[in-house]
């Protein structure tokens, strides 16, 4: 028997079909079957941020302060003063601590050290707001709103200090490279430490890594419980207020998780308390009540799953490893160091809907979020901000996506693609490349984003009837030929957003895609 190429049954004639798409505002997923992925899901979402009604090409990056050298910046401290005109951010690079808080050169403080990469947190006593930290290599410092000090601790060896807490109005330490915690008296930045022995209950072997503290409702209002976490990923929670009282201090339980990524593993993002971990990002309301086995399930990482662990495993002796929460921006952002000092990039959750992307070409060590607005360390001695203007210091957003494939509600029937029309809201003339794959292919070809700006005018600057007004938010709606053979199909898009010289933020929502194909008279 001979085999004929596919063609049109000249018996049926093809019948042209509608389809709206709706645009993976469900975010990236790095778990599902490609051929049982939600349509408004993401196979890939690179620097497009995933919102309740679209996504968006992420906002650009600028230099916010140089004047460090070229080193690595590691650390990122945030002073939280009685007012945002007594607050500060401080770098720490080039062995040095440095003043970042306004734009333009640094100002180096006195503080010279020897280890770049600090732990810090804040806190208030009696005497004054504090910022306190520690690095297990240099003596502890703390800085006052005007003076940076080093705190007279008796009891422990300052410099062996590498992680702080600050918990029902005690600061608490971990002690580099064992399983001892320490604890000062309360209300107090200095004074004698009580060293705090945890060994006996880490089964697992390994070193205290970290402490913080978490807010459970326990049915009688909330409490504030002492997390410690060792290097193997064993969690043991106390409760109670003075830990060398028997009775107001009790052990709650140890569990069993992934072990911690680096000394920063804990974060809050709204009322929960997240651990960052071998198996994602964990909240522990969740976790510890799962056997290890499934605790994945219940990660807010799960939708990336495949992703976070192949990263996790790959890069986990990095330093980089940290989430950090920007509310302004409703999101979480994950940053992965790939390359330590040279190449990273952050996995970021939209907190309202907790969809995923990817953000690339911001490598960034160590983020921070000062006076509401998000900032980084680079690895080139300069500290950034981020999430603002249309390109990345000088260089054009480049954000590619690929949707998940669709079946357009016929299985098994074979289609041809003709027409695609992006949905569009700008304020600029750009417009996205668009291609398709097919039947689980990756065969499309994308073209280059078009990527101009148009003119605008300032306000009482610009001259009626001569320059040009400032273009808002519109809508865009093209069609554009496309094409495509097979089941089921994967739209492909990409956008480059911003052109060098611009200024401020540049609109490229995508709202979703109409497209027609043609069905039936094939084979």
């Amino acid at each position: 028997m001979i085999r004929t190429a596919a063609r049109p049954n000249p018996g049926k004639r093809p019948v042209a079909k509608g389809q709206s798409i709706p645009a993976p505002v469900g975010g990236w997923d790095a778990v599902s079957a490609l051929a049982d992925m939600p349509e408004d899901r993401a196979i890939a979402l690179e620097n497009w941020f995933p919102t309740p009604s679209d996504v968006r090409v992420r906002r650009g990056h600028i230099q916010h302060c140089d004047g460090m050298g070229s080193s690595v910046v590691d650390t990122l401290m945030v002073y939280n003063g009685l007012t945002a005109a007594t607050s500060k951010l401080f770098a720490v690079t080039n062995g040095a601590i440095y003043d970042v808080s306004s734009a333009g050169t640094a100002s180096a403080t006195t503080e010279t050290v020897a280890n770049n990469r600090w732990q810090w947190i804040n806190f208030t006593t009696s005497g004054g707001k504090y910022l306190w930290a520690c690095n297990g290599t240099d003596a502890a410092l703390h800085y006052n709103g005007s003076v940076w000090a080093e705190p007279v601790i008796t009891g422990v060896t300052s410099s062996d200090i590498i992680n702080v807490n600050g918990h029902k109005n005690r600061i608490w330490f971990v002690l580099k490279d064992s399983t001892k915690a320490a604890y000062l008296p309360t209300g107090s930045i200095a004074g004698a430490a009580t060293t705090f022995e945890l060994g006996g209950l880490f089964t697992r072997g390994g070193f205290l890594v970290a402490m913080s503290t978490w807010t459970r409702d326990g049915g009688a209002g909330a409490d504030d419980l002492a997390v410690f976490i060792s290097s193997m990923g064993q969690v043991a929670v106390y409760a109670g207020t003075d830990p060398a009282s028997g009775t107001t201090w009790e052990l709650i339980g140890v569990y069993d998780v992934g072990p911690p990524l680096g000394y920063r593993c804990f974060n809050k993002v709204g009322a929960e308390l997240m651990l960052l971990n071998l198996d994602g990002v964990l909240p522990l309301s969740k976790g510890i009540t799962l056997d290890q086995a499934a605790q994945t399930q219940v990660t807010i990482t799960l939708n990336i799953n495949s992703a976070m662990n192949a990263a996790a495993r790959l890069y986990k002796g990095n330093f980089g490893w940290e989430l950090t929460p920007y509310t302004k921006g409703t999101m979480a952002i994950l940053n992965v160091p790939i390359e330590e000092g040279q190449t990273q990039e952050q996995y970021v959750m939209n907190t309202i809907t907790g969809a995923w992307c990817k953000f690339t070409a911001m490598n960034a060590n160590t983020w921070a979020v000062f006076k509401d607005n998000l900032y980084f360390g680079g690895n080139d001695g300069k500290v950034y901000q981020a999430d603002t203007g249309a390109i990345d210091v000088a260089t054009p957003i480049d954000a590619v996506g690929q949707g998940a494939y669709n079946y357009y509600k016929s299985k098994g029937k074979l289609k041809q693609w003709k027409l695609i029309q992006p949905l569009l809201t700008t304020d600029s003339d750009n417009r996205p490349a668009i291609g398709l794959s097919t039947d689980f292919r990756d065969n499309a070809t994308l073209g280059t984003p078009s990527s101009t700006s148009s003119a605008s005018a300032l306000y009482d600057v610009a001259l009626y009837d001569t320059d040009v007004y400032a273009v808002e938010g519109r809508t865009v709606a093209d069609w554009s030929g496309i094409s495509g053979i097979g089941q089921c199909a994967s739209i492909h898009f990409r956008s480059r957003t911003g052109v060098v010289g611009e200024t401020g933020d540049v609109v490229m929502r995508l709202n979703g895609f109409n497209t027609i194909h043609e069905e039936g008279g094939f084979f």
